[in-house]
């Protein structure tokens, strides 16, 4: 039957009757159970002529939880949106009567001590759907896959049951899930129309790939930044699977995609063992698509070294993981170069292959079980092997932040021990009981290595981030440990508390709190929210406090008695309140005299004004820098950003804000009356924050005086260069913005692994396109700057060394004000990921973030995305800076330390 035939009998299929539907999707079936109703019947459509929304997928989960005594369902968490995320276990009614003993079993697969389990023991499968809403087609699979495994009694499908325990994740994204649900069920056509110009299939700004904060989180397995997160991997370290399966959807124009990857692509800490196991599954996937005509393709595209995707994580815990990707319909049929693609044609091909991961599972459960136990013996012997034998990390002045980083490691499960006492490493102190160390030799070393140790990849193309070790990201001060033997306290398995509170009482002056913590930001603006006056030191101050000497730095926080608006003992209470919400000490005086510095009278203490901010929102802006600011925005600091259309600005009155911020983004919608607006708002005193690209355009806009970097020193005289701006490309992977420079320019530079050509040095072979372009781009490399810490952007930063992901084409200039350069990037700064010599060349000595004055306003570009996918709290405090303290900010008046009105 062609393709197009089956779509028309699909669509128009009665559903009372599911046999056509049925032997379309398991062709191979013969016994199915009727009191089990399948998804067509309890939803009242067939699958593959409608788009499920997410809160029918778990009501048809949950009706077969009870009427099967195959499969069981729980809660793991809420969505911001207050979805529910469920998984659905699925075994034989035998297994489940004695599940935690299969679990506790299994357990000891990850202890290399404990022997192996024997093979009578069930293999733990993991089938996970949908973690890019808009990659649709394997949500409304989860729900045939569970209706085949709950209805089937074919003698295959019960010995499965008798042999796995089954898990079922149908939608690891639901909010995005059911934004993109409701624009194709919203577009769909009766009968369906395949152009792919039509709307149905150009779902707009910004997508349904991401969740609620358009974070992707098929990024964020690393991580841990949103709920959606932190809830599965929770539910992954109960189980530990033998396989886990990340469902996905490609371009239109593809076949089929699984695992193996390129072998350029491989960890190359992950033992090759692992990686030969999943390709002995690839034999099941392939004879599987083979008997059902699918085309498919193997060993190119896509990553598959680091632990930040579903795909791989897994894979540092000893579990067989990979990525599946289906060419997209977007729709309910479009046109292809393979023909016409249809949305049951794409749940097809993931039906498929969920259940040939299941009779492969279950065929080679014994060498599953090999692998991971083998994984955490080699873990052990590649952590001895090591020239670093524990890391310590912490930083008494930033407590909150020192938290964040073990609460990140408890979560992935790691050995972390106290300090047993104070101790200096690479002329770093540490303090006990307020630092941590983490033994390398450990059986999740792993995943330690991924989070503390440098990697330099030689390949030029990976498909995303190429330097993700977290500790740099969160800019903790840590120190490696060299020496053989160490000293370890008591192991942390649960997050000390901090009690933040006032020290010394209610004051009648002044109430003073470092600007260290990570929390103060959050801290200050509770205070402005409640109109509370709060000023900021621009010098370091010393005070007596307690007969011993208290110094506080740059940015520090005074809240004065006098001069608010509500008496003096109801402030104390609410700074007492705030205090202990933010996990943060503020100390009273009842004195102005310093004891050193200047006093808490001086002109060097400012007033901060509460921010009043717009982001800039809507098509043109990248929307996962947009969702980033508004997350942050709103998780850490409790602010409720406005979030501004582009198309709304040129009648949008922009007085009502004093911080305007640009993502990265293309604003040449725009017209002059617009940019001028923006021009007159700055000059009368209002702050712009931009990041990437939206400073080249900020700047070839004129709204500052700064400048791009050069990019003429190679070209022909009299040939116009191209600009240094940034292209918006699409990936394979469903959508995903990258940055890449155009096909077709001269390569001025040739990476490692290019070929070389055989003609002239302006002639490449054409193979050679993807490993020359692609080396064009930075793809999240990290790099070092020098930050200065004495400027109000800086403010709370204690060391000059600063790590940024530098992650954009954007290249900026030092500036010719020689107070304006916050940090400028190292003339050596390349540290971990990948990046080619002409662009390690290009970031050397150029500026990551300058302060530019204009008018009574200023102006803060970014080179890069300082929030980048809210992990990289390093740069992200220098961005609430800005928020807070770029309007304090006059020329390099503040740093001669003058007073305002000599």
């Amino acid at each position: 039957m062609k393709l197009r035939n089956i779509f028309t009998l699909l669509l128009f299929l009665p559903v009372v009757s599911a046999l056509a539907q049925t032997s379309y999707f398991f062709p191979k079936a013969a016994s199915f159970d009727a009191s089990i109703p399948s998804p067509g019947k309890f939803l009242g459509y067939a699958i593959g002529t409608h788009y499920t929304r997410h809160e029918q997928i778990v009501a048809y989960f949950r009706e077969l939880a009870r009427v099967s005594n195959r499969i069981h369902v729980q809660t793991i968490g809420k969505t911001y949106e207050e979805r529910e995320q469920i998984i659905a276990t699925i075994t034989a009614p035998a297994n489940y009567n004695r599940l935690e003993e299969i679990r506790q079993e299994h357990l000891t697969l990850v202890d290399p001590s404990k022997p192996i389990i024997d093979n009578k023991a069930p293999v733990i499968i993991h089938l996970g759907y949908n973690v890019h809403g808009n990659e649709s087609s394997s949500a409304e699979v989860s729900m045939l896959t569970a209706w085949y495994l709950a209805a089937n009694n074919d003698p295959e499908t019960q010995q499965w049951l008798k042999e796995a325990v089954i898990f079922i994740d149908p939608s690891l994204n639901p909010d995005g899930r059911d934004r993109a649900a409701n624009w194709y069920n919203s577009y769909s056509s009766f009968p369906p129309i395949a152009d792919p110009l039509d709307k149905e299939h150009q779902e707009q700004w910004p997508g349904g790939r991401t969740n609620h904060y358009f974070a992707d989180l098929n990024r964020d397995w690393l991580n841990l930044v949103h709920i959606e997160s932190r809830n599965r991997v929770q539910f992954f370290h109960q189980w530990y699977p033998n396989v886990q399966i990340d469902f996905h959807e490609q371009g239109s124009n593809a076949t089929y995609y699984f695992e193996p990857t390129p072998k350029r692509h491989e960890s190359p800490i992950v033992p090759q063992f692992l990686y030969d196991e999943n390709a002995v599954l690839a034999t099941y996937h392939a004879k599987a698509l083979d008997e059902i005509g699918s085309l498919y393709f193997t060993k190119e595209n896509y990553d598959n070294l680091s632990p930040i995707y579903g795909s791989t994580y897994p894979k540092f815990y000893g579990s067989v993981a990979a990525t599946f990707e289906e060419a997209s319909s977007r729709g309910l049929v479009t046109e292809s170069t393979n023909g016409l693609l249809t949305f049951a044609f794409s749940i097809r091909n993931h039906v498929t292959t969920s259940l040939s991961t299941i009779r492969g599972s279950v065929a080679e459960k014994a060498n599953l079980f090999k692998v991971q136990k083998n994984l955490f013996k080699q873990a052990l012997e590649q952590a001895r092997a090591s020239k670093t034998k524990a890391y310590v990390f912490g930083d008494s002045r930033d407590e909150n932040l020192t938290l964040t980083f073990l609460n990140l490691l408890l979560q992935h499960h790691i050995q972390v021990y106290e300090l047993e006492g104070n101790t200096t490493q690479e002329d770093k102190k540490f303090e006990k009981g307020k630092s941590y160390i983490v033994p390398a030799e450990q059986p999740n070393y792993l995943i330690v290595h991924s989070l503390f140790e440098e990697n330099i990849l030689k390949d030029s193309i990976y498909y995303d981030n190429t330097g993700w070790s977290v500790i740099h990201a969160y800019g903790l001060q840590y120190a490696a440990i060299n020496t053989p033997t160490f000293a370890k306290g008591k192991q942390v398995t649960s997050l000390p508390s901090i009690n933040g509170d006032v020290l010394g009482g209610q004051s009648s002056l002044a109430y003073i709190t470092a600007y260290t913590d990570f929390n103060a930001t959050k801290a200050l603006y509770a205070l402005l929210q409640k109109g509370i006056l709060v000023k900021t030191a621009f010098r370091p101050f010393t005070i007596n406090h307690n007969n011993s000497k208290k110094t506080f730095g740059n940015g520090s926080l005074i809240i004065p008695v006098a001069g608010q608006p509500i008496a003096a003992d109801s402030l104390y209470r609410l700074v007492k309140a705030i205090a202990a919400n933010a996990n943060i000490t503020f100390t009273a005086v009842s004195t102005g005299f310093s004891a050193e510095g200047i006093d808490l009278g001086s002109s060097n203490i400012k007033a901060i004004r509460k921010p009043e901010v717009a982001l800039a929102f809507g098509q043109g802006v990248t929307s996962s820098e947009a969702g980033q600011i508004w997350f942050l925005l709103n998780q850490h600091l409790g602010l409720p950003v406005v979030k501004l259309d582009l198309q709304n600005f040129e009648r949008a009155s922009l007085k009502r804000y004093n911080t305007l911020i640009l993502p990265g983004g293309n604003y040449s919608a725009w017209n002059k009356a617009t940019v001028d607006k923006i021009k007159d708002w700055v000059a009368e005193g209002g702050v712009l924050i931009t990041l990437q690209n939206a400073s080249a355009w900020a700047i070839q806009n004129d709204l500052v005086k700064e400048k791009l970097l050069d990019d003429d020193k190679d070209k022909p005289e009299g040939k116009p260069a191209a600009p240094l701006t940034t292209a918006t490309a699409t990936d394979n992977r469903a959508g995903r913005p990258v940055q890449q420079t155009s096909f077709g320019q001269s390569a001025t530079e040739r990476p490692e692994s290019e070929p070389v050509s055989k003609s002239r040095n302006s002639r490449l072979d054409y193979d050679a396109q993807q490993d020359v372009e692609g080396a064009k781009r930075i793809n999240g490399a990290i790099f070092t700057a020098d930050l200065d810490t004495t400027h109000p952007i800086a403010f709370g930063v204690t060391t000059r060394k600063l790590f940024i992901n530098k992650n954009s084409n954007t290249f900026l200039q030092s500036s010719a004000n020689k107070y304006a350069t916050v940090a400028l990037y190292d003339s050596k700064p390349f540290v971990n990921g990948y990046a080619s010599k002409e662009n390690i060349k290009k970031v050397s000595s150029s500026a990551a973030i300058l302060l530019s004055n204009s008018g009574n306003g200023q102006v803060v570009l970014f080179a890069d995305d300082p929030t980048y996918r809210s992990y990289w709290l390093g740069t992200t405090r220098l961005f609430l800076n800005s928020i807070f303290f770029a309007n304090l900010v006059s020329g390099g008046r503040n740093f001669a330390g003058e007073s305002e009105h000599e």
